[in-house]
């Protein structure tokens, strides 16, 4: 591909990965204040609550990392593309 669509690749794979950073970042706040709540309560009733929204959380997770992952490989893919259509442009090397 040409440098100039390398380059936008790796701008939305960027983007990307910013939101999923944003998601990753609340969701773990949750997951982490449920679990200070379920420690800190003393019925069982609220216990199981906070405990289920902390494991509803960590499943969120789990699931935005596997999409953390999927993106960074493809920006690692387009990244050594772009450094490629870069090097052939102008004919470094």
């Amino acid at each position: 591909m040409s440098l100039i669509k390398e380059a936008g690749y790796l701008y939305i794979y960027s983007k990307a990965l910013v939101r999923l950073n944003k998601k990753l970042k609340k969701h773990s706040k949750k997951a982490k204040k449920h679990l200070h709540k379920h420690h800190r309560t003393k019925k069982e009733e609220k216990k199981l609550h906070h405990k289920s929204k902390h494991i509803k959380h960590k499943g969120k997770i789990n699931q935005i990392l596997k999409r953390h992952n999927d993106v960074l490989k493809s920006l690692r893919v387009h990244y050594s593309n772009f450094k490629y259509a870069l090097q052939k442009e102008h004919k470094i090397r």
